[in-house]
């Protein structure tokens, strides 16, 4: 059974999803699409443990401790916290319990733009091995379920146009800058 939390960041809220003892997710407040409830799971807070919904048969969840919960998202917003103070680090660790394989890949691709960088759709087809699937880059990128973390915001358009993100193109250009900015500070 997932939980979720909504942890307060400069851009906006930011929806936290554990399942078990593992972060599957991370999506802004107002993101579009926005995750299934079902994907999101039951609010999670500090004091208690969250209950399943009525109707669930209790044998089939998966066991795990509010401690361990609460463990995955102190670390999740540590991380977040420390990135918009603008730090380089290597991203938390989570798990993708979604998407296709090409997704997936497209995943895999954009979590290799280094900090500060940026890439175009077809930057990331020509890695992929196919040119002319940008619009088909473009909808993998717009379904990534770790936002920030899986850094879909270095994807831009053609020339480096700021396009199409999934808690809209300010939120996308307000990341693209805090990380030009921290970039600078630390070449300087």
């Amino acid at each position: 059974m997932n939980t979720f939390t909504i942890m307060d960041s400069p851009i906006g809220g930011l929806v936290l999803v554990a399942r078990g003892e593992k972060l599957v997710g991370v999506y802004h407040e107002y993101h579009s699409p926005e995750p299934s409830p079902v994907f999101l799971g039951v609010p999670f807070t500090e004091g208690t443990q969250p209950g399943p919904p009525p109707g669930t048969d209790v044998s089939e969840l998966p066991a795990f401790g509010k401690e361990a919960v609460s463990g995955v998202f102190r670390e999740a917003s540590r991380w977040l916290h420390a990135y918009f103070r603008g730090s380089m680090e290597e991203p938390v660790a989570y798990e993708l319990v979604s998407g296709t394989d090409f997704q997936r890949s497209v995943w895999d691709a954009v979590s290799k733009i280094p900090y500060g960088e940026t890439r175009t759709y077809k930057d990331i087809a020509h890695v992929l091995g196919n040119d002319s699937m940008g619009r088909a880059i473009g909808a993998a990128v717009r379904a990534n379920p770790v936002s920030i973390l899986i850094p879909g915001h270095r994807v831009v358009g053609s020339g480096g146009a700021v396009t199409g993100y999934a808690a809209g193109v300010p939120v996308k250009r307000a990341l693209l800058e805090l990380e030009a900015a921290v970039r600078a500070g630390a070449a300087a």
